[in-house]
């Protein structure tokens, strides 16, 4: 199995390119939970509360918490196996830049990919997110801090994508599929 680990700055379009990969080239992606609110397009996150995922976390059920913002997120165990057993199809996942860096060091099957885009288009997709996710201040401030924070790991990605309308052909030519 070869797949792909998107990466980049909140924004960046690594949930789009994730949710045509999926439904349009038949990638599978792990399901993901988290203790934030779901929304109901967020298809591949499983909202679960803090001590479930804690428990789950200490039993094994859960593999690689993981802190973003306010909130906690990690992979169902069996996900991961999958994503390591090179199990049939192609997987694609979508974190933030050290469990990128992380997880192409357990799977080398996966190629990291950083995602970028233009400001005016960052800075588009932003306003729009801000409006219904981050509307509370304090948070907003954390994940931008994050944010930037997560931006210094650009250097550590050999492959980096523009997010623009060519994106998923260089994601498929990337894994050898077009």
């Amino acid at each position: 199995m070869r797949g792909l680990i998107l990466t980049g700055a909140l924004g960046s379009g690594k949930t789009t390119a994730q949710l045509t990969l999926v439904r349009e080239h038949g990638f599978w992606t792990p399901t993901t939970v988290t203790t934030r609110v779901v929304a109901e397009h967020e298809k591949f996150l499983t909202r679960v509360a803090l001590e479930d995922l804690i428990s789950g976390a200490v039993q094994k059920k859960y593999f690689l918490p993981f802190r973003f913002g306010q909130h906690w997120y990690a992979w169902p165990t069996q996900d991961f196996e999958r994503l390591l057993d090179n199990a049939p199809g192609r997987a694609v996942v979508n974190v933030r830049p050290y469990t990128a860096l992380l997880l192409s060091a357990f799977a080398f099957d996966l190629i990291p990919v950083w995602l970028w885009t233009d400001d005016q288009s960052l800075r588009q997709r932003l306003d729009e997110r801000s409006a219904t996710r981050d509307v509370d201040s304090e948070l907003s401030l954390i994940r931008q801090s994050q944010d930037q924070d997560d931006r210094s790991y650009e250097a550590f990605f050999l492959h980096r994508l523009h997010s623009d309308d060519t994106v998923i052909r260089s994601l498929l030519r990337l894994v050898g599929t077009e």
